[in-house]
């Protein structure tokens, strides 16, 4: 009878380094659950969005696994074997094909488009307790800068989560602007309060301006990938990518979850690529 084959030192060396990595980015994700958590997040919203993390976490360590303990190639039984390299070949796929995604997502947040539209939507971001989280300050902050540039830009902020629109995401984020210097009348500043997801913003947009027109996008670095491709699916032909910066130390977590976002939502039939 064959003995089972030896693992090389090289491979649970690899192996070992992908479990750790794993290990520590879970550790991380859970972190930033708590943070936000104690930052008046909603706790559902949190838990949901970190267990799906987790799940993916567990799909990319199944690698790992495979590289240090030989997980999908031990059984000797022909049937079992081939369901074994099945499983290690998708588990391969999977694993690479993510890491590709949150570096395109990486990569294409770092890219600022050369054109100047006349008009900028600004997607907004859930309140936590009515008040600005860090990431919508950074859009805002975006906003104002892009506006001290190019005054006669329109500007459309959006984002609705509340039942009351004085409240909203947007008038909230008009009410911010205005009162850090903002410069234009009030027909260069409107406020689209009825959007509650991203796809909803280009939506109830897409209602106010020609698609076929230039239209910049304002979003933090992480979501611009997925904003981008959203808006595509939504009909507009001609997107200029204005990104703003994000919380550094909560940078890597809003990669992830947005990778995420991105296979779910394709398969959904939300993004046009």
């Amino acid at each position: 009878m064959k003995s089972k084959k030896t693992i090389s030192l090289p491979r649970k060396i690899i192996g070992y380094v992908v479990l750790a990595l794993c290990a520590v980015f879970f550790l991380y994700c859970f972190g930033v659950m708590i943070y936000k958590i104690t930052a008046h997040a909603k706790v559902g919203a949190m838990v949901s969005r970190f267990m799906a993390e987790f799940g993916f976490l567990c799909l990319l360590s199944l690698v790992g696994f495979d590289l240090r303990f030989g997980l999908f190639s031990w059984n000797k039984n022909k049937i079992l074997k081939v369901l074994g390299w099945i499983i290690r070949v998708v588990s391969c796929v999977f694993f690479v094909g993510f890491i590709s995604l949150s570096l395109t997502v990486i990569v294409f947040g770092a890219k600022t488009s050369d054109k100047t539209p006349n008009t900028v939507c600004v997607l907004g971001l859930v309140l936590n307790d009515g008040q600005i989280q860090k990431d919508l300050v950074y859009r805002l902050q975006q906003t104002l800068d892009y506006n001290a540039s190019y005054p006669d830009t329109v500007f459309i902020a959006t984002g609705g989560n509340s039942e009351d629109p004085e409240f909203s995401e947007a008038a909230v984020m008009v009410k911010y602007l205005r009162s850090h210097g903002f410069i234009g009348s009030d027909d260069k500043l409107i406020a689209e309060t009825n959007a509650k997801t991203t796809v909803e913003n280009f939506k109830y947009v897409a209602e106010m301006v020609d698609k076929t027109s230039p239209l910049g996008v304002i979003t933090n670095n992480h979501h611009m990938f997925r904003a981008t491709h959203i808006a595509k699916k939504q009909g507009f032909t001609n997107i200029v990518n204005i990104p703003a910066p994000a919380t550094p130390s909560l940078y890597m977590e809003n990669v992830t979850w947005e990778s995420i976002c991105v296979i779910f939502e394709t398969l959904s039939g939300h993004l046009a690529f």
